[in-house]
């Protein structure tokens, strides 16, 4: 199930937030104090992993709301979920109930002060009913002596329960009622309800030790009194595929020194692949008797040791002496790459102001591992007010957070927006910094700079990249920062201005009849091939970036984003090979009535970011990847 809007309303600063929706990577944006830590929360005991956590109090309720001689009321919820059925609950459903029991997958799940989940799903009566029947096989005399039985489930199972016992083919409808639906109808739900991710929220970040007592450890374990330290630790050899006891059962030198070399080996790789502040660094795992003089528990038996060795200055140093932001970058991968082994896929984690300690390079490392390693299997909501963790490639999945005070006066509590250009300039401004960090970054900081022709190439080079790497194809490397340039004609003016700051330089344009000169200019400013053409990808020599899809998938995509019917669509059996499809499609829409939107080159890629899990089933869209693979794939080279 994918999360797709919430609203909450009377939990502590919050009366109601208004319906917001949400993204597969959401961030909450707002000042101190706005309350994004109470939404965060109140999402969380709509069905936390904590149980502990999973529930409100009288003490969540608003006190500037709350009379100590009334109960708390349970309408409307304190918190009210909208959710999509993925294809697998879907398949689920039609197996254990039969095909189109459940017709739509909207999902609403909620849960009040009284902390009952409540889940309201459509459920078709008639076609469960037909397929109970189907699978029974009754024969015509006994459906005949059913009668108006199968009005209802409620009916059809108290004239079975009615018959003792019940025989033929009655008694296979019968074990079906008593084993698929105990509960009638709630069964459905119920096995929705079942759907239902659990919550993780994170607001403290713990930090992995630098040394670990084995036998500390070993009797914190025996005693179930596990820390959260112990957790990290185990998450650190998890990472690597061993135990503590594992590399402590080695017998022999040479085993375990080659197996803490291979462990360290592979957390570096892991660990360094995220961290781009200090590419000089290897982590290594150390096994060893304690020392006397050292600080208790370990002065006494075998101590785990992680050190970081810096080969720049031919140096180890204890994992504790690493800088702060360093120790919480390096302690959050290693715990959150055992997510999907220790919770599964089901899961939508929350975050709760992450990577206060990092730098600004740091932190946009930790989106990008957010979005490479998380976001491929669960869905991600955090918290900040820093510029550097607003990912600028998905700037409208932003939330913005207000504590609202009306005009008169009226306290109104915690709002979450949609609309990102808030009222509070306090508000915004994290997200304007991230617009002038982005702007700023393409013109003097990205160390590898694309230039490309308008918006619509940047968006189709981002969206296509996010969809390759999520079928673990090849995506546009991290490194390329994109910048529109206007065209072919400003490349050389852009290469001017990009010569002083020492950066790499490559275009990708358009081929089109009489850009001969203009091509050589841009070639002569870049370096020779670091001007890349439509043309090559296309398969012709007038060519937009368009004409590299499958016209298939252009026109399904155009039909979608202007939302044309039947008699307006643009067809794909219409479309000239031999001609540009975007001049295509423009002379399509001038015939087309004036009630029908002006055609705007950027709105279908748009329309991409909106429906990125509906865009990628359209028809052309495995044909189209293909080729925009190979078009990423030789960008990549010029990195």
């Amino acid at each position: 199930m994918k999360l797709r809007s919430v609203r909450i309303r009377n939990y502590k600063c919050i009366e109601d937030t208004g319906d917001f929706s949400v993204a597969d990577v959401t961030a909450l944006v707002g000042k101190n104090e706005s309350g994004k830590t109470a939404v965060l929360t109140a999402i969380e005991k709509l069905n936390a992993v904590a149980e502990a956590r999973g529930s409100f109090s009288v003490l969540d309720y608003p006190r500037r709301l709350w009379r100590p001689s009334q109960s708390i009321p349970n309408t409307p919820p304190a918190i009210e979920t909208k959710w999509t059925l993925d294809e697998a609950n879907l398949a689920s459903l039609d197996e254990l109930y039969g095909p189109g029991v459940v017709t739509k997958p909207e999902v609403v799940v909620s849960k009040s002060y009284d902390n009952i989940l409540r889940v309201s799903v459509e459920v078709d009566e008639a076609a469960l009913i037909r397929n109970l029947i189907a699978n029974a096989s009754l024969s015509e005399t006994e459906m005949a002596a059913l009668g108006g039985a199968t009005a209802s489930l409620g009916t059809l199972i108290g004239a079975i329960a009615a018959m003792t016992p019940p025989g033929g083919g009655y008694a296979a409808l019968a074990a079906a009622l008593s084993e698929e639906l105990p509960d009638g109808l709630d069964s459905v739900t119920a096995t929705v309800k079942g759907f239902v991710p659990r919550i993780l929220y994170f607001g403290e970040y713990y930090k992995l030790g630098g040394q670990v007592s084995l036998e500390a450890y070993l009797q914190r374990k025996a005693e179930s009194k596990l820390i959260w330290a112990d957790w990290l630790f185990e998450a650190l050899l998890s990472l690597a595929g061993t135990t503590p006891e594992k590399v402590q059962n080695l017998g022999q030198f040479e085993e375990l020194n080659a197996s803490l070399r291979a462990v360290s080996n592979h957390i570096s790789s892991e660990i360094f692949e995220y961290w781009t502040q200090n590419q000089h660094l290897d982590a290594v795992l150390r096994f060893d008797a304690a020392r006397p003089g050292d600080p208790a528990p370990f002065n006494t038996g075998h101590v785990f040791r992680t050190r970081i060795d810096n080969k720049r200055h031919k140096a180890d140093t204890s994992f504790d002496d690493r800088s702060t932001g360093f120790v919480w970058f390096f302690s959050f991968l290693v715990w959150f790459d055992q997510l999907k082994a220790r919770y599964g896929d089901d899961l939508l984690v929350l975050l709760d102001e992450p990577g206060l300690t990092l730098h600004a390079r740091a932190q946009a490392d930790l989106l990008r591992y957010i979005n490479e390693r998380l976001k491929p299997h669960h869905q991600v909501m955090y918290s900040t007010h820093s510029p550097f963790m607003i990912d600028p490639d998905n700037l409208l999945s932003a939330r913005t957070v207000e504590d609202v005070v009306a005009r008169d006066g009226k306290i109104l509590g915690t709002k979450v927006s949609d609309r990102i250009l808030s009222t509070d300039p306090d508000t915004i401004s994290p997200l304007q910094r991230a617009l002038d960090f982005e702007i700023t970054q393409s013109l003097f900081v990205g160390r590898h700079t694309l230039l490309v022709e308008g918006p619509s190439d940047l968006a189709y080079l981002k969206w296509f990249s996010g969809q390759l790497k999520l079928l673990e194809r090849t995506g546009l490397d991290y490194r390329w920062t994109l910048c529109i340039c206007g065209g072919v004609d400003k490349v050389p003016p852009f290469a001017s201005l990009f010569a002083a700051n020492g950066l790499r330089l490559a275009a990708l344009v358009d081929a089109a009849p009489g850009t001969k000169q203009r091509l050589q200019n841009a070639t002569k400013a870049l370096g020779e091939g670091r001007v890349l053409t439509t043309e090559a990808y296309a398969g012709r020599a007038d060519a937009d970036i368009e004409d590299i899809f499958d016209p298939a998938f252009y026109c399904a995509l155009v039909n979608k984003a202007y939302d044309l019917g039947q008699a307006h669509k643009c067809d794909v059996a219409a479309i000239d090979p031999k001609e540009r499809i975007v001049k295509q499609i423009e002379a399509h829409f001038n015939v087309l009535p004036a009630s029908v939107a002006t055609f705007d080159h950027y709105k279908p890629a748009g329309w991409l970011f909106d429906h990125p899990d509906e865009a990628a089933k359209l028809d052309g869209f495995d044909t189209s990847a293909d080729a925009m693979e190979k078009l990423i794939k030789a960008l990549n080279q010029l990195v």
